[in-house]
């Protein structure tokens, strides 16, 4: 068992490690042509933001808790606790990177700041629903990781805040869905069709992460605790890869750059 685990650790480590050096190659061609930021462009400021974007930061917290796991291969509560702590902040940049990739959509096609399709109440909208998305998770990674009575209500306020959130960005881009038409020129629509596509796949993955809250109801199922760790990874893992597809949709890499100015 301890040696799967390991493997396991291995693996997500090479799987995140290609996924990092991919994101940021894309990113970094992106905020090169684009650059929809106030501040001047530069090598530096370039590479701030491709590094640490919302899937680099996913992808080095989870290259750095497969390193913990592959360091200790019978990890100790304290480890436990902070991998725990690793997937929930991870899931939240996944919804961070939602909002992000959106509030792009209405850029597409125009480089520089601002320039956005999007009316003013959406990219209000798109911005709050981070707040409630880390908010609510660290109400339910306290709720987790402390095991007094207290903190268990407030994980499961945290777990019924996170579900009104991930509700909310289904209706946020349901509703864009809808609307795109209208607002959006065509690379711009498709974007939110791949945004709409991973919405699928990262729900499962917050359900398979809120499940983990209650695993007393599955002691003894023998392998269930091993199959829940690889359909997490499969769900994260496809919805990162139509994250990426939707940042390059609505920003080619490929496509000459627009006449707007960047400056």
């Amino acid at each position: 068992m301890l040696e799967g685990n390991c493997y396991f650790a291995v693996g997500d480590l090479a799987i995140f490690s290609t996924i990092q050096i991919v994101q940021f190659v894309v990113r970094f061609t992106q905020e090169r042509r684009y650059w929809h930021h106030d501040r001047r462009r530069s090598f530096g400021w370039c590479f701030t933001h491709s590094w640490w974007g919302m899937i680099g930061m996913l992808s080095q917290l989870r290259i750095a808790g497969s390193a913990m796991l592959i360091s200790r291969p019978e990890p100790t509560k304290p480890i436990l606790i902070a991998e725990t702590v690793l997937q929930g902040i991870g899931l939240s940049f996944l919804l961070f990177e939602v909002s992000l990739i959106l509030l792009r959509s209405g850029q597409s096609g125009r480089t520089g700041p601002g320039n956005s399709r999007h009316p003013t109440h959406l990219r209000f909208t798109l911005h709050f629903f981070r707040f409630p998305a880390i908010i609510s998770m660290i109400l339910i990674l306290v709720g987790r990781t402390i095991n007094i009575r207290a903190c268990t209500i407030i994980g499961v306020v945290g777990i019924v805040a996170f579900v009104l959130t991930l509700a909310l960005v289904w209706c946020v881009v349901l509703g864009l869905v809808a609307k795109s038409h209208e607002l959006l020129p065509v690379a711009g629509q498709r974007a939110v069709l791949v945004v709409l596509a991973s919405l699928p796949f990262l729900t499962l993955r917050a359900a398979y992460f809120l499940l983990a809250e209650y695993p007393s109801k599955y002691e003894g199922v023998g392998e269930y605790a091993k199959f829940m760790g690889e359909v997490e990874l499969m769900m994260e893992l496809i919805a990162v890869v139509l994250l990426i597809v939707a940042r390059t949709v609505v920003e080619p890499l490929w496509a000459a750059l627009p006449e707007t100015t960047l400056f």
